[in-house]
Order: structure tokens, then sequence, then C-alpha cells
């Protein structure tokens, strides 16, 4: 039965089911009847098509704009008064004045004054002068006549020709000491006349003139020179006289990292020794020549050294002496920790000058031997620990040979002058170094030396200290007021001195060895600065008041306060 059929039985019968019920009585109202003919149709039904689509999971970027939405912000005008400013022009190069005069007075009847005067600034050339007097009457009780008197002047000229500077200088220095350490009882214990002014004065000239020429080279790869040329001409007043002449040359080249150096020098000394009393005269003649060549190679942290130092040594028999020196440093964190290494040597003059001018109660002729540094080996660590902060620690061993020893003569002198003798010393030095600097003007340095020695020969090492520190530092206050302090400590020391009990007794074996207390030195120094060109100043030495002696039976002066004042012109 098809479909269509079954629709129109099925509405049929839908239409007759209520005439039915009405006759039967189901319904009211009575029966019905209808009559015609039914043609029942069936209206066309309208689908919806509906398929299935595809939809794919990735949407299109939808473009976005964006848009600025003008708007106005009414701001009314205020006016604020800006307060005056002074400004303070600083020139690139401060005013030099030409000269410069320091005139001071102290304690015991202690003069100073000083003369600086020169061509201030010029790129072509350039001179000066410098001229100095100290002296005092010593004030020193229980001692010799102890007045002293030092005069000294130097004088320069300097000149820059075709990337070279030339450099001459004259100079001259006389010093005038006393010897006042001996004893004026033991003269009447030993029933001898008391010594004369003359027999305790000594008096020291030197004159000197010197010549140095020096590359300004810009490019590095020229070899750069630095030559030095020095005479002295250096006499005391019984009449010892010695000349020295001596040439130094430093040469240097650079190849990339590498640097190709070498020191020439060739020291030449003539001395005439004159004993005070009945000596007899003597002479010491001798040329020094040294070469030290060197390779060092430098990296971003580390540098490296190797030479050797090569000598020829003519005082009295012509020897030869070689010493190998080594460098090596490290650095870590940008320099704030440095570790090093090395090894050191080197064949050094020993001359009637300089032995005088470090103890000037020598005796009046001395004999001269050279000194050799057979080698230092050392080894440290440097750096900072801030930019302002500094440090250095190290710790040596050397060994000496024919080094000066100073001891209490008994044959030339009365027993208040010092004659030498050479000895082998190995030392043993624990030192520390401490620097602080703000960049205002404010400055401490600290250093600590602690030695050991061990003799060859000599029982002590005579007048040399077991430890030593210095102290220094300088504070301003807003530029006008200038405080410095030097502060020294040396421990004790051993002096040897020949012990006579009547004129017969000329046993050089009779001898003692005294001890010489350790002592603290103070200076303080204060200086006010009125103007640019006037300054006052304070000075006191030796605050402490202590009496110490830095040699056997010559002590120091007591607290020494001078005042004075500098003007520039």
């Amino acid at each position: 039965m098809s479909m269509r059929r079954i629709i129109l039985i099925g509405t049929t019968l839908c239409g007759i089911g209520p005439l039915l019920a009405q006759d039967g009585g189901i319904t009211p109202g009575g029966e019905y009847y209808i009559h015609g003919i039914f043609n029942p149709t069936i209206a066309d039904v309208q689908k919806i098509d509906v398929r299935p689509e595809l939809v794919d999971t990735i949407l299109a970027e939808k473009p976005v704009t964006y848009s600025v939405v003008t708007a106005t912000m009414p701001i009314a005008p205020k006016a604020d008064s800006i307060a005056p400013v002074r400004l303070n022009v600083v020139q690139a190069n401060e005013r030099l004045y030409h000269g410069l005069v320091k005139l001071g007075y102290g304690l015991y009847n202690t003069p100073l004054g000083e003369l600086y005067f020169d061509q201030t600034r010029s790129r072509k050339n350039g001179y000066g002068i410098h001229l100095k007097h100290f002296s005092s009457q010593g004030g020193l009780k229980d001692v010799g006549p102890s007045d002293y008197s030092f005069n000294s002047a130097d004088l320069f000229y300097k000149a820059v020709v075709q990337e070279h500077e030339i450099l001459g200088r004259g100079m001259y220095d006389r010093r005038r000491v006393s010897d006042y350490g001996y004893d004026p009882d033991g003269f009447d214990t030993l029933g001898l006349p008391q010594p004369g002014d003359n027999d305790l004065r000594q008096v020291y000239n030197d004159i000197g003139f010197g010549l140095r020429v020096r590359s300004l080279y810009a490019d590095s790869s020229m070899i750069a020179h630095d030559v030095r040329l020095e005479a002295h001409h250096y006499t005391n007043a019984t009449g010892s006289r010695e000349t020295n002449f001596t040439i130094r040359a430093d040469l240097g080249k650079q190849e990339r990292t590498e640097t190709y150096e070498a020191a020439i020098l060739i020291d030449n000394n003539v001395y005439h020794g004159v004993p005070q009393g009945d000596g007899p005269e003597f002479d010491q003649n001798g040329t020094l020549v040294g070469l030290t060549p060197g390779v060092s190679t430098t990296g971003r942290r580390y540098r490296v050294r190797v030479g050797a130092g090569i000598y020829v040594d003519a005082l009295g028999k012509t020897t030869f002496h070689f010493y190998p020196q080594v460098y090596a440093s490290y650095s870590f964190f940008d320099n704030i920790l440095v570790p090093y290494v090395g090894a050191d040597g080197a064949r050094m003059r020993n001359s009637f000058r300089s032995l005088t001018q470090e103890n000037p109660w020598t005796i009046t002729a001395p004999e001269l031997a050279n000194t050799s540094k057979l080698y230092d080996i050392y080894g440290g660590l440097r750096g900072s620990f801030s930019r302002n902060i500094g440090f250095d620690v190290r710790v040596s061993t050397s060994s000496w040979k024919d080094r000066a020893l100073y001891i209490t003569d008994g044959y030339y002198s009365f027993g208040d002058q010092f004659t030498l003798v050479y000895d082998k010393v190995n030392v043993l030095d624990v030192s520390g170094e401490a620097t602080y600097d703000d960049g205002t003007g404010t400055r401490i340095h600290a250093r600590l030396d602690i030695y050991s020695y061990h003799m060859q020969d000599q029982a002590e090492p005579w007048n040399l200290p077991p430890y030593q520190l210095t102290l220094g530092a300088q504070y301003g206050f807003r530029d006008k007021l200038i405080f410095k302090l030097d502060a020294q400590f040396m421990g004790a020391r051993k002096a040897f001195t020949p012990v006579f009990t009547s004129v017969a007794d000329q046993d050089p074996q009779a001898s003692e060895t005294v001890e010489l207390k350790g002592f603290f030195d103070l200076y303080l120094g204060v200086e006010y600065r009125f103007t640019k060109r006037l300054t006052v100043f304070l000075d006191a030495s030796n605050l402490s008041a202590s009496k110490y002696e830095r040699w056997y039976r010559y002590p120091v002066q007591r607290t020494l306060l001078m005042m004075g004042a500098s003007y520039s012109f």
C-alpha cells in the first residue's frame, strides 16, 4: 500500500469518528447526516534541504584598526622665579709664580731659609734655581758641641730639541757636622787633654753637574733611550777627596706585546784618603761596568720579564759578576689582586760620598769595598681594596756580600767616629705596605718591615734594626688648613765599641756590645694659607721628646719647634 492511500484512509476515519459518537448518544444534540461527494486533497510538502558543510577550525584574522580620540587638556600658564647662579670659571692652567721664598726660625737657634725661582711654563725650554740654608746650635747636654749647618744650591736648564728633552744641572752642597759623640769625663779619667773645636768638626763639600738626554718619541717602534751623565767632586776638611763620573743609559724597544730593554752602566771612581792624625794616605781607584739586558712580555692579565745583570768591577783586582733577574705577575679581578714573584741581583758602588751621607760621623778616610747583592728572591701580593686603598705584602730572602757595617772607631778619633767593617749578611724581610688617597688632598701611607739577620763573621748586625715602621699622613681642610704627620718606629739595635781603661791600653780585643734602645719619632706640621701666595707654618719634630740615639753616642735633639712663612712672587 502506498503512502498516499494510507494517509487518505486515516483522514476519512477521523471525520467519521465524531459522527459515530453522536449517533451513539455520546454527544448531545442528536444525529447529523452529510450528503455529497467527498474529494480529499493533500497539499505538497515543502522540505528544507540542509546538507552538512565542512567548517575550518583556523579562522582568518580580522584586521584590527586603532583610532585616537583627540582631546585637548587646557593648561593654565604659570611663571616661576629662578634663583640666580654664580658661575666659577676655572682657567685651563692655573697661574704659576716665578718664585717662592720660605723663612723660618726654631728652638736651639735654628734658622731656615729657602728660595725657588724658575721660568714657569714654556713649550721650548725652562730654567730654575733652588737655594737652601738650615743650621742649629744643637742644644744637647752631656755631650760635646752639637751645632750643625747645611747649605745647598741647585740650578737647571731644560730644552726640547727634535723629539728629545735635554736637561743640564749644576749642584753644590756643603754640610758641617760636629763630632759630639764622646764622653768628656772619659778624657779626665784617662788623663788626656780635652779635644779642641777644630778636632770635633767635619765639613763636606760636594760640587757636581749632570746632563740628561731623553727621547720623546710618539712612535713605540722607535728605540727609546734615556742617557744620564753625572759627575761629583767630594771632599772633607782633612783633605780626603773623591771624583766620581757615572754614565747610565736605558734603552728599550716594543714589538707588539714584547719589550726589549737594556741598561748600561759605566762608573769610574778616583778616591784619595787622608786619615786623621798620623795615618798614611792611600789611593783607591776603580771602574765598575755593568750591562743589564732583559725582555718582557705583557698580556691582558700577566707580565713576565727575564734578564740578567752582568758586571765587571776593577776596584783593586778585576772581578766578574753575573746575576739572574726574573719577574712574573698575574692579575685577578681587574687588578684587584696581583700576586708576583721574582729574583734579582746587582753589583753596587760604595763611595766615600755615599758612606758619609748615610753616616756623617764616619772616619775621615774609610777603606772602600763594593757590595754584591748575590740574590734577592721575593714574592708577594699587591692590589687594591677599593679605588682609594692599595696594599702590598711581600716576603724576601737576600744575601749581601761585603755589606758595609758601622762600628765605633778607637784609633783615628776620640771614640766619636765610626769605621767600616764589611761582612756577608743574609736577610729575611717580611714587609707590608698600605696607602690611602681620596683624591681631594687626604693621603695616608704606612709601611712595616721585620728583619732577621744571619752574619758570617761579625757577632751582630751592627746598627741594623730588627723592625721598622713608618707612617705618613696629610689632610687638607677646605684647601686652607693643611695637616702633615710623619712617624717612625725603629727597634733596638746592637752597637760595637772599644773599651779603653788607660792611655797604654790599646788592645783591639777590648770591646763591648751596647744595645741602643728602640725609639719613636713623631713629626707634626701645620700650614694655614691666608691667600694663594701667603702661607704660615708650624713644624714640630720629635714630639715624644725622647733623647734617642740613631748612632751610638749620638743622641738627637729633643722636641724642635719651628715656625715661619712662605710667599710666592
